[in-house]
């Protein structure tokens, strides 16, 4: 199964912080995802051993660091 580009992984949202020169963790960014600290994303589903699930829309992630770009 093909992944959309419509949708970013934990890992891809990362990424693109890095890159923007934003230092990140992953266990920070899904804690701070999971708090609503950053408004992108949410937990969709939690397993027992406590493995979070994301939905994390890439417009929303993108929108979000654009925000923060000085004009």
């Amino acid at each position: 199964m093909k992944r959309s580009n419509m949708t970013m992984t934990i890992q891809d949202v990362a990424k693109l912080f890095r890159d923007y020169g934003i230092p990140i963790e992953l266990k920070r960014l899904s804690d701070d995802i999971a708090s609503g600290t950053y408004p992108f994303g949410r937990v969709v589903k939690t397993s027992p051993n406590g493995r979070r699930t994301f939905e994390i829309w890439r417009v929303d992630v993108e929108a979000f660091l654009r925000s923060k770009i000085p004009q």
